[in-house]
């Protein structure tokens, strides 16, 4: 059976350490059962000097040698994703974090068939047992309006965390992105509605496959290294920065 194409994409930041995790343990898990066609990195100039950034650079071209590598002059995660996205064609795309490590294999049937009619990408992440039983789709809550406002209107969301795309749904987003602000913020209806019909009609779904920990097939390995670094992630203005808090 042939294996079918895959494009990566992916935001990183200089830190060759999780980066190589990553991409370790995708290649082991997941892109040995696709046929990936091209790879595209955008690493930003945080947490390190030139020698990190070097280093960042020949992690990747170690796992893709033919990889297209953008180094922008100035950090933005806003315009990382825009970038990447709109490097994406037409079929299937996987977009992703320097910062997780796959815990379990991910084959093409686990993916292919939740791309149905009105789903347009499947997360990685939020596949808990829990957590996928009451949400067949990401969404994000918004309380109702009115004179009797009663519970809370699900509003389908597309955000930002490891997921496979369609490529061409990645593309059209990216067009539509400003690159000043957070990407996964100013995709919902209250930040910017023209976002709101497109993701609704192309949800991001979940994976079946669940595991016990919180985050099921992956583990999060940027919280403990900010964490051990004193590194908070803040929205300032519909922008993402990191501040280092005293400690």
């Amino acid at each position: 059976m042939n294996k079918p194409d895959l494009q990566v994409g992916m935001v990183a930041v200089r830190r060759a350490d999780l980066l190589g995790k990553t991409l370790e343990s995708f290649s082991k898990n997941l892109f040995c059962h696709f046929n990936v066609t091209s790879c595209y990195v955008n690493i930003d100039p945080m947490f390190g000097d030139q020698h990190a950034h070097d280093a960042a650079v020949a992690c990747v071209q170690q796992f893709f040698p033919k990889a297209v590598i953008r180094a922008p002059e100035t950090p933005s995660f806003g315009a990382a994703v825009k970038w990447v996205w709109s490097q994406f064609s037409p079929g299937l795309a996987l977009h992703l974090e320097d910062d997780w490590q796959l815990t379990q294999p991910i084959l093409p049937q686990d993916v292919l068939p939740k791309l149905q009619p009105g789903y347009g990408a499947v997360s990685l992440c939020g596949n808990h047992p829990k957590w996928y039983k009451r949400r067949p789709y990401l969404w994000v809550g918004q309380r109702r309006r009115g004179l009797f406002p009663f519970g809370t209107r699900k509003i389908p969301a597309m955000g930002t965390s490891p997921k496979f795309i369609q490529g061409a749904l990645a593309h059209r987003l990216a067009q539509m992105m400003d690159p000043d602000l957070d990407p996964e913020k100013q995709m919902l209806p209250w930040i910017n509605p023209a976002f709101s019909d497109i993701i609704a009609a192309n949800k991001c779904g979940f994976l079946d496959k669940s595991g016990t920990r919180q985050y099921g097939v992956m583990e999060e390995l940027g919280r403990a290294w900010r964490e051990a670094r004193h590194i908070e992630k803040t929205v300032v203005d519909g922008k993402s920065i990191w501040v280092v808090t005293p400690k």
